[in-house]
């Protein structure tokens, strides 16, 4: 009788703890309003506000289209679309883990545009106008921007697409490298994204309890496949770059500890397709642009030269 009740104490605990980080990590969250800044004081956000405002108002004096599509499991999807003049191409973009589009892009839209590129700035999965209960780090993410691209061809035309994501983002558009895409999509563009969901939400939990996730991992993908609809062990970015056709440009600060730069840096060992690997020293978590913006500039431009168009 006592082993019995211990071996339930035991389920129980996991089923407890791993229900709690499942909702942790996954369950969709107010988001701040973005644009408010007080509301964005004492929070992580807080010092980013002034670039979130400059994009807002770069983003105020151009052309910008609210479009729509669905997902594969029924979800409406927004996104901004904007339009070049002549374009030369498109870059899709995707956000990382509850952010936005106008933080986690904002300093390098003027850039694309310039550079004659249509912009498709998507609200990924339970976040801005996206509808969705949970977040799936890139998993189902992923299959929204396919549904995305179709999206694009369908309605732009089939421009050169280049596929860019920061983050969650990163990792998103990462897993498509080993997917059959429209001949159309010539890139990846995947700054400081992490390689598996099971290992992002194993090391914030080491960071946070200080033990190791373990068993909890299990019992939390238990939750992920039976209510949000996908597994943590499903993609892993190391695996879907060793099938890849696209030509990928990584990028990653070396002082990130959020998502480890050794995610980047085993993802681009595992790349069996042409590849850029772009490491900045000192730059934390999605902050590479800030620390090194000439070097940063010039990896993407060369890169959409190169697979894009050589006219940029």
């Amino acid at each position: 009788m006592w082993l019995l009740w211990s071996s339930v104490a035991v389920v129980a605990l996991l089923l407890a703890v791993g229900g709690y980080t499942f909702r942790t990590a996954c369950k969709k969250m107010a988001e701040p309003d973005w644009l408010d800044e007080i509301a964005l004081q004492n929070t992580t956000y807080e010092k980013f506000t002034g670039h979130i405002q400059a994009a807002k108002k770069w983003l105020d004096s151009h052309t910008v289209v609210d479009v729509w599509t669905e997902s594969r499991d029924g979800l409406k999807l927004h996104a901004h679309w904007i339009p070049a003049d002549d374009p030369k191409g498109t870059v899709i973009l995707a956000h990382g883990y509850r952010s936005t589009k106008l933080l986690d892009f904002g300093m390098i839209l003027e850039l694309y545009h310039n550079l004659g590129v249509n912009l498709l700035l998507i609200d990924q999965r339970c976040h801005g106008h996206s509808e969705g209960k949970y977040i799936t780090f890139g998993v189902l993410e992923s299959r929204d921007m396919q549904k995305w691209v179709q999206f694009h061809n369908e309605r732009f035309g089939s421009h050169p697409v280049i596929l860019s994501g920061l983050s969650m983002g990163a990792s998103t558009v990462l897993y498509l490298a080993d997917r059959a895409l429209p001949q159309n999509v010539k890139g990846i563009i995947a700054d400081c994204g992490f390689t598996s969901p099971k290992e992002i939400i194993g090391k914030v939990f080491r960071d946070t309890v200080h033990f190791g996730a373990g068993p909890f991992l299990w019992a939390a993908d238990l939750f992920a496949r039976v209510l949000a609809g996908f597994s943590l062990y499903e993609r892993d970015t190391r695996k879907s770059l060793q099938n890849s056709r696209l030509p990928v440009l990584l990028i990653h600060g070396k002082e990130d500890d959020f998502v480890p730069c050794r995610m980047t840096e085993e993802a681009y060992a595992a790349c069996t397709s042409e590849k850029e690997l772009f490491l900045v020293e000192e730059a934390g978590h999605a902050i590479s642009y800030l620390f090194d913006t000439p070097g940063y500039r010039k990896r993407v431009m060369d890169f959409l030269r190169k697979y894009m168009n050589k006219d940029i």
